[in-house]
């Protein structure tokens, strides 16, 4: 298997960075972050660029796009209106996918429509940015050896599912996938690096526009469904904000890993619930197979 994120990845003075979902959040406390390091340039994007006013208009090392990771053409133009604003200089050197928003609630109430829009934005959308960013650092690279990093934003939901998420749960586990298998593809000479983080619970928007919910079903109302118990569990952990993660301590995670001039590693849980989680669930996988061994074996050596 081809291996990935070979070398040590050092961040140059006055990268670019480009971030989608800035609007609030993760992406908004990274934006924040970026803007503040001097040597640093961010490109920060958002669906409505209103909502980018929280930084300074008058600042060159930043750029503030409309962006709208569902669709192709405000891919395109953010792309072009980049390249644009930075002319011959233009060049990409972190890419953090961030944009996306929870859709919970009962699988067999879900329409398609519903269904369709959460994979087309957790999925496709970070699919479309990320083939485009690789394509902007492979020409770039070329000329001035220097790679760079495409951090694309998972969930402990990309590692263990749970009820009442399960094309929450689809669109993640897709991009871990996705962002494993295109990581594979990388000549190691190109120094283009992936890392797929992991965050557990984030004290983030995600009671408004980061979060949608499929109409409620009748069989699945009782108090003793799975479902139900699980969101008694959340309610609780978000009004007492237990292990609950700041936005701020991601971002700072993420430009640590960024620029510490060190191997990037290519999964990153956050917070001590997703650690422990995916340590957990690679030991409950480890003896599941154990368990079916003589049955997985076909006949053949083991």
């Amino acid at each position: 298997m081809n291996p990935v994120n070979t070398k040590p990845y050092t961040l140059p003075s006055g990268a670019v960075w480009l971030i989608t979902g800035c609007s609030s959040g993760i992406g908004r406390a990274l934006a924040t972050l970026v803007a503040s390091k001097p040597d640093q340039r961010l490109i920060a994007t958002a669906r409505n660029v209103s909502d980018l006013s929280y930084l300074p208009d008058n600042d060159s090392r930043i750029l503030k796009l409309p962006l709208d990771v569902t669709s192709p053409a405000s891919v395109n133009s953010a792309f072009t209106a980049a390249r644009t604003h930075l002319g011959s200089d233009f060049h990409l050197d972190i890419v953090v996918n961030n944009a996306g928003y929870s859709l919970s609630g009962d699988t067999e109430s879900a329409t398609e429509e519903e269904t369709h829009a959460e994979i087309e934005t957790l999925f496709f959308g970070t699919a479309r940015v990320t083939t485009r960013a690789i394509e902007v650092m492979r020409q770039h690279r070329r000329a001035h050896d220097q790679g760079g990093i495409i951090f694309n934003i998972s969930s402990l939901a990309g590692l263990c599912a749970f009820p009442g998420h399960a094309y929450y749960h689809a669109g993640k586990f897709a991009v871990e996938g996705f962002t494993e298998s295109v990581a594979r593809e990388m000549h190691p000479d190109w120094n283009i690096n992936f890392c797929i983080v992991e965050p557990s619970g984030v004290k983030t928007n995600f009671e408004g526009h980061s979060k949608a919910r499929t109409a409620p079903h009748p069989a699945y109302a009782a108090d003793d469904m799975p479902a139900r118990k699980l969101e008694g569990y959340v309610k609780i952990g978000i009004k007492t904000g237990i292990q609950m993660i700041e936005p701020s301590q991601i971002a700072d995670a993420i430009y640590m890993i960024a620029s510490r001039g060190d191997k990037v590693p290519l999964r990153l849980p956050l917070g001590g619930v997703a650690w422990k989680m995916a340590k957990a669930k690679a030991e409950a996988f480890l003896g599941e197979l154990e368990g079916v061994r003589e049955i997985s074996a076909l006949g053949q050596e083991i």
